[in-house]
């Protein structure tokens, strides 16, 4: 263990953290809404303070373990997620831990939020939550990895680390280089989504709030409605758009910035992924028609393929309550939250190619016993599946499972009606921040208790770092020399 290096690494994220708080803060002033001061001093405050550890803790040739790496990332990620909460709490707009709360929630793109009315909040407030995500989206580390050449120390452990691929492929010899590759097609899909968006009728400040929460998978919106508020079908095939991009392995898209286009669209996991959300959306239709939620089949159309895509990629926009669907309709949308989108990206959940490899080894072992003697390497695609590969895989969704049952079994110790329990958990940990009944509800966060608040942010934490991550700090072995 180096504390010297973990602390160097955390204070240049403080540093970075406080320099992002000054976007919002210039929009206060712009917009004068009378938030500049609640930005400009923790941005001023944690920018300086950053630095100063920073540079009084630089070493010229350091050493980095694992272990400092680990720390590294979840402490990183904490540590963020509690200096944004800084404009939340100062202003008096939320209590402390529900400021932290909904830091996280934004820092981790999970979305879930105690701000009930979003109308009624502040410009410069409803901006900062939407960046919380964007920055949450790519990544804290992989972006300041990127964009911070005088930080080059334990690089690519870093980025292994925080990057969510399961089957880890580097785009470039550099893994710095990977990083800006990564964040230049993050700002391009960004770009694209507030152009689609003004172009869809969105007034310039929503377009840019949900392109940024859009490309982050997050969900956040400007209003109480979400999506459902613009009730426009150019709006929503915009974001669509945007989710199913944002859900997809970013390393396809330097694919096909080289040309390989045809190895890019073959890619095992990404058909997958498309075939899911295609059957998904055509069930959904047709159960939404057949039980006549709807008067028509293109109207539940539109609304299937859209929770379809908002709900497996997690980002949790909504154009419709789909609470009072059918149980089929129900079911299958929860089942996709904990899918996911693609590895590699933005998106949460246990990720397509796991959920394909989960049903291939259920159906090898099932061969196996009719033909016990039968050699069948595991494939994806063109690539052999290793056996460290496989049994990793197996034993992330053992520590999934038995993750979420604990969560749920310690909310309902705070008095959490068990459906509600598990909703809160399974959403937090896929995160999504939503699930059936009054999970996803501002009002049903914001009645929590801090217990159980602070609970279900160490569950977002845990989703948006897939789990080993953060675990691994928690076992004896970790702090043994």
């Amino acid at each position: 263990m180096h504390p010297k290096v973990v602390a160097n690494a955390l204070c240049a994220l403080l540093a970075a953290t406080g320099l992002a708080m000054l976007v919002p803060a210039a929009y206060s002033a712009a917009v004068r809404d009378g938030y500049l001061f609640y930005f400009l001093l923790p941005a001023l405050a944690g920018g300086a303070a950053g630095m100063l550890g920073f540079f009084a803790t630089r070493q010229t040739r350091p050493y980095v373990s694992i272990r400092d790496v680990f720390l590294i990332v979840s402490l990183g990620w904490i540590g963020v997620g509690a200096a944004g909460s800084l404009p939340y709490a100062l202003s008096g707009f939320m209590h402390p831990v529900d400021a932290f709360f909904e830091a996280m929630a934004g820092f981790t793109t999970t979305g879930a939020s105690t701000v009930a009315v979003p109308e009624e909040t502040a410009p410069s407030i409803l901006f900062w939550r939407s960046l919380t995500q964007w920055f949450g989206g790519i990544g804290i580390v992989v972006l300041f990895v990127a964009v911070a050449p005088l930080v080059g120390f334990g690089a690519t452990q870093l980025y292994t680390a925080e990057h969510t691929s399961p089957v880890p492929e580097r785009l470039t010899p550099r893994i710095r280089d990977t990083a800006k590759v990564l964040a230049y097609i993050y700002l391009g899909l960004t770009a694209g989504g507030v152009v689609a968006l003004s172009l869809a009728g969105m007034s310039l400040f929503d377009a840019v709030n949900h392109a940024l929460t859009t490309v982050a998978t997050g969900g956040f919106s400007t209003r109480s409605d979400s999506i459902a508020a613009f009730d426009s079908w150019a709006v929503e095939l915009a974001i669509v758009a945007g989710m199913v991009l944002s859900g997809t392995n970013f390393a396809l898209y330097f694919q096909v910035a080289q040309g390989r286009f045809g190895r890019a669209i073959l890619n095992h996991e990404y058909r997958a992924y498309l075939g899911i959300m295609l059957a998904g959306t055509l069930i959904v239709t047709a159960a939404l028609f057949a039980f006549d939620y709807r008067d028509s089949i293109s109207q539940s159309f539109r609304e299937a393929l859209f929770q379809s895509a908002s709900l497996l990629t997690g980002t949790a926009f909504t154009t419709a309550d789909w609470n009072a669907w059918d149980p089929l309709s129900q079911g299958l949308l929860m089942l996709f939250m904990g899918i996911g989108g693609c590895a590699g990206s933005t998106s949460g959940g246990i990720k397509v190619v796991r959920a394909v490899f989960l049903v291939r080894n259920a159906a090898q072992d099932m061969l196996r016993m009719v033909h016990p003697q039968a050699v069948t390497p595991m494939k994806l695609g063109d690539r052999t599946v290793p056996e460290r590969f496989r049994v990793a895989f197996l034993g992330f969704f053992f520590v999934y499972i038995a993750t979420l049952v604990t969560g749920t079994l310690l909310m309902t110790l705070e008095g959490i009606e068990l459906s509600a329990a598990f909703g809160s958990v399974y959403g937090s940990l896929n995160i999504t921040g939503t699930a059936l009944g009054p999970v996803g509800d501002a009002e049903f966060y914001a009645a929590l208790s801090a217990p159980a608040k602070l609970l279900l942010t160490f569950f977002m934490l845990l989703g948006r770092l897939e789990l080993f991550t953060v675990l691994v700090i928690l076992t004896p072995v970790f702090w043994r020399n």
